[in-house]
């Protein structure tokens, strides 16, 4: 393959997929790709995001006409990247706002980083799914700009997304999306759920697939599932979410009003 043809099909690349491709027919010095790279960024050729990390700048634009795709930096800024939370609602076409935060799962140690005034936040695989080897649980792949990236899949958003409220807009923004939802498989919701052995995250699932249960043919039997871990105790969707309450006694949880009465809603509005 030729650089012109590596160069296409990969809008966006690590300095280790340059690495393979380069060393596919011959062996090749890491000075040696490294002094390539930069002569190509100094001839306008790549543009270099981050450390390690690159984008093809194609005829007629500049480095700073160039607008690189988010999604592609996200996907793209560690090997085993897997876009979640928010940025995978968006990519489902379900969210009700767009963010200039892009999250990605990983399992390497990457601090926040932003690259033209859009923040890219990684966040660890929950240490369960690590442990157990299941990080790719609920995960698939698309193409994009054709390159494959990894996704959490509609279900395992679902119920990420609840688990972090704070990675995914906020309690608006997340009940707003959920509600674009039509299609869970409710199965795969609840097995990634008690998966996790999390029985607050248990009860908010069972909570929030209750209240679509006409959406989603959610079935008694599957919520009994939730129920049966419900925490022992009261809890608060988030630690940030504690003012002004009610007590749902069925899943243990205390519920903003806000949420249960859906007063961020526009009023009716008689001309």
């Amino acid at each position: 393959m030729k650089l012109d043809q590596f160069l296409y099909e990969h809008p966006v690349f690590t300095y280790r997929d340059f690495k393979k491709w380069k060393a596919k027919p011959r062996r090749i010095s890491d000075l040696s790709l490294h002094m390539m790279l930069y002569y190509y960024v100094k001839k306008s050729k790549l543009l270099l995001l981050r450390r390690g990390l690159y984008a093809v700048i194609h005829p007629g634009f500049t480095s700073k006409t160039l607008k690189v795709d988010s999604y592609l930096i996200a996907a793209k800024a560690s090997d085993d990247s897997v876009l979640g939370y928010h940025t995978a609602l968006e990519l489902h076409g379900v969210t009700y706002s767009s963010f200039e935060q892009f999250a990605f799962l990983t399992q390497q140690k990457i601090k926040p980083f932003e690259i033209a005034n859009q923040r890219y936040q990684p966040v660890s695989f929950p240490s369960i799914l690590i442990k157990n080897k299941k990080n790719l649980f609920g995960t698939e792949i698309i193409n994009r700009q054709g390159l494959d990236i990894k996704i959490t899949n509609i279900s395992r958003t679902f119920v990420d997304v609840l688990d972090r409220i704070d990675l995914s807009g906020g309690l608006e923004e997340v009940c707003r999306s959920i509600e674009n939802i039509v299609i869970l498989n409710i199965d795969m919701v609840i097995k990634y759920c008690l998966m996790l052995e999390n029985a607050r995250l248990a009860a908010k699932v069972g909570f929030f697939l209750e209240r679509r249960k006409g959406v989603f043919a959610v079935t008694d039997k599957q919520l009994k599932a939730l129920l049966a871990v419900k925490p022992c105790s009261p809890q608060y969707l988030s630690i940030n979410l504690r003012n002004d309450c009610q007590y749902v006694k069925k899943w243990n949880l205390m519920i903003p009003k806000q949420l249960l009465n859906k007063t961020w809603e526009e009023p009716n509005v008689k001309f």
